[in-house]
C-alpha cells in the first residue's frame, strides 16, 4: 500500500470504522504482543518498524489534535459514544506569580544559584559565592542515559 493510498481521507475512514473498540489496557497488550511477535518472527527489520511508527504516531498525533479542535463543545457535560466516554473539563486558572517583586527577586536569586551550583559542579577546585561561604558540589539527581532520536 502506497503512502497515499495509506493517508486518504477514505482509507483512514476506513481504518477508524474497522478499528476494533479496545480499553487502554487492551490497546497497550495488542501493541506489545503485537511489537513482540514482529521481532520474534523477524518479519521486518526493527528500524524499519520504528521508523514505521514514528511516522505513523506523528500521523495520528496530527489527525487527533484537528478532531478534537473541531469538538467545540459537547451535546451534554458527559457524552458517551460506544464504550468512549467524552468530557469538557477547566484546566483552572494559573497565578501569574512573577507579578509579586518579591517572588520575582526570589526566583532571580534561585536561577543565579543553579548557575553557580553547576560551575561547583565542573570545578576541581573549591569555589566560594560573593559572600565567602564555600559553593557545595552537590549529587546528580539524573544521571544522563543515551537515548534513540529519530529524524525523517
Amino acid at each position: 500500500m502506497s503512502n497515499e493510498e495509506l493517508y486518504h481521507e477514505q482509507s483512514m475512514g476506513e481504518m477508524l470504522t474497522r478499528f476494533p473498540e479496545m480499553t487502554k489496557k487492551e490497546i497497550i497488550a495488542q501493541a506489545e504482543a503485537n511489537a513482540q511477535q514482529l521481532l520474534d518472527e523477524g518479519q521486518i527489520n526493527e528500524y524499519d518498524a520504528l521508523a514505521a511508527a514514528e511516522r505513523l504516531n506523528l500521523f495520528s498525533e496530527t489527525f487527533t489534535k484537528n478532531l478534537r479542535n473541531a469538538i467545540s463543545e459537547l451535546p451534554e457535560k458527559t457524552y458517551k459514544r460506544g464504550n468512549v466516554e467524552f468530557s469538557m473539563r477547566n484546566t483552572g486558572e494559573r497565578l501569574d506569580y512573577d507579578q509579586d517583586e518579591l517572588y520575582a527577586q526570589l526566583k532571580e536569586q534561585l536561577k543565579q544559584r543553579e548557575a553557580l551550583l553547576k560551575l561547583a559542579y565542573k570545578q576541581d577546585e573549591t569555589l566560594y559565592d560573593s559572600e565567602g561561604v564555600e559553593v557545595p558540589k552537590v549529587g546528580v539527581k539524573t544521571p544522563s542515559r543515551e537515548v534513540l532520536t529519530i529524524k525523517f
